[in-house]
């Protein structure tokens, strides 16, 4: 089902602005702040203003389209939802995130299920620590 049909069955229009920011947010590799996909779309797109941008980006993760998460800086990434869901390590030292595969953490998402009765998401947000390198690099551990 394309994007189109895909809105049109939950009884929503695929609307021209909806179409710039999901098409923007297609092209691109990682995460991306609104302000990023703004700026991609206003190259060619000037009257498209960034309030725009933010409500279409909530109504595609309505539909189901992209997905969002939050890494240590507190700033709303987007990705496509079709994309592979994976965590976030971010490191408080240098601000390099690496991306891990869902599998990794899933131990962790049995515990909080089995002892708290919660169910995580853990492609949500970030895991902030400090990375390797930064722990082996002059003043770390």
């Amino acid at each position: 089902m394309n994007v189109t049909e895909r809105a049109h069955a939950q009884g929503k229009r695929m609307t021209v602005q909806r179409r710039l920011v999901h098409e923007a947010l297609q092209r691109t590799r990682h995460h991306t702040t609104a302000e990023e996909i703004s700026r991609r779309i206003r190259i060619k797109h000037p009257r498209v203003n960034p309030s725009t941008v933010y409500r279409n980006l909530e109504a595609l993760e309505e539909l189901g389209l992209v997905t969002h998460t939050h890494l240590n800086d507190r700033v709303t990434r987007w990705h496509r939802a079709d994309a592979e869901r994976h965590g976030h390590m971010v490191c408080r030292s240098c601000d390099a995130e690496q991306e891990i595969p869902l599998g990794t953490l899933e131990p962790l998402a049995d515990r909080l299920r089995r002892d708290y009765g919660f169910d995580p998401d853990l492609a949500h947000a970030a895991i902030v620590g400090v990375c390797r390198a930064c722990r082996s690099g002059p003043g770390g551990t």
